[in-house]
């Protein structure tokens, strides 16, 4: 085809093409495409062993509860929109959502400002029963209006020990491949701070306070009171540290996963190794391209006109 054909051809189709195109651009249709659905749940472990101060973040020792606080920041900041995160704080035998899954990149701010307000002194017991937690994120996830992924974050430590009573059978919880344990601590045991309510040190917590369950009644004469014992010496303090081997457990007596939370890359490569919570449709916006096409027919356009006319070579 001679160039003065092409010039022919191209006057003005160009330019058509291209007002089809931003008319479709605008109209900005969608289509629905095939995709795993990623919905976290957060649960952090505000219990007060949680408090102790032996991991590192931008080399400064911080308590496990601020480092995962830091950890979850960074990492939500990372996941890819269209992931839907909620958090969720443990305590005592239970787990509580401050709200159901929502979209990251539309809410990050909420979601930042949830964590830089998360903190100890929000526990309502002074008890931590993991087993007896794990059972009841089984109802709450039944409250949640899409399938939702359980993210725990923990260091493992049960208090009160565990005894007959507060071992329950973890057997009817066996499908929960979808969840993940989170480990957070040192191995190395360190006591626990004791703090008041003004979030001030005043001790460390000793053998008998966590035997008898920290803030539980202990008999009638303590209804209502606190127990306000305080280790005096080192050999009575109770020492925790990062329960792996229990942890790993309890991962595998339901089915889950389990992964040592010490960087951000062995969180997110444990997350991204997940089942999905589900599948489904998603609709995409397609309308850009239809613009980008009509950018290139105003630019196809704008060459056909500009360019050199051909020589007659009878001229």
């Amino acid at each position: 085809m001679s160039p003065l054909h092409l010039r022919l051809v191209s006057n003005g189709t160009y330019l058509w093409l291209a007002l089809i195109g931003l008319a479709i651009a605008i109209w900005n249709p969608k289509v629905d495409l095939p995709r795993d659905f990623r919905h976290y749940m957060f649960v952090v472990d505000i219990t007060q062993s949680m408090n102790v101060e032996d991991m590192q973040f931008n080399n400064v020792s911080v308590s496990r509860l601020n480092y995962t606080l830091q950890l979850l920041r960074s990492t939500i900041k990372d996941l890819s929109c269209g992931t839907k995160v909620s958090i969720a704080l443990f305590s005592n035998a239970e787990i509580v959502p401050l709200y159901i899954p929502i979209e990251v990149c539309s809410n990050f701010d909420i979601l930042d400002d949830t964590l830089s307000h998360i903190e100890w002194r929000m526990a309502w017991r002074g008890s931590s029963h993991l087993r007896l937690a794990l059972l009841n994120a089984t109802s709450v996830l039944l409250l949640m209006p899409e399938p939702t992924q359980i993210i725990f974050f923990t260091d493992g430590d049960e208090a009160a020990p565990l005894n007959a009573i507060t071992k329950v059978d973890l057997t009817p919880m066996q499908g929960s491949s979808s969840w993940l344990l989170a480990g957070v601590g040192s191995d190395k045991p360190s006591p626990v701070p004791k703090f008041n309510s003004k979030d001030e040190v005043i001790g460390y917590w000793s053998h008998y306070a966590i035997k008898i369950e920290p803030s539980q009644i202990v008999n009638e004469d303590s209804v209502g009171k606190r127990d306000d014992s305080i280790a005096s010496d080192p050999n009575e303090y109770y020492l925790s540290a990062l329960r792996e081997g229990y942890l790993k457990e309890l991962a595998n007596e339901i089915g889950a996963s389990y992964t040592r939370a010490d960087t951000q890359k062995n969180l997110t490569t444990s997350l991204e190794k997940l089942p999905p919570a589900g599948h489904g449709n998603v609709s995409v916006n397609i309308g850009w391209l239809f613009a980008l096409l009509a950018m290139f027919c105003i630019l196809a356009e704008y060459i056909m006109t500009c360019s050199p006319k051909p020589v007659n070579a009878n001229e």
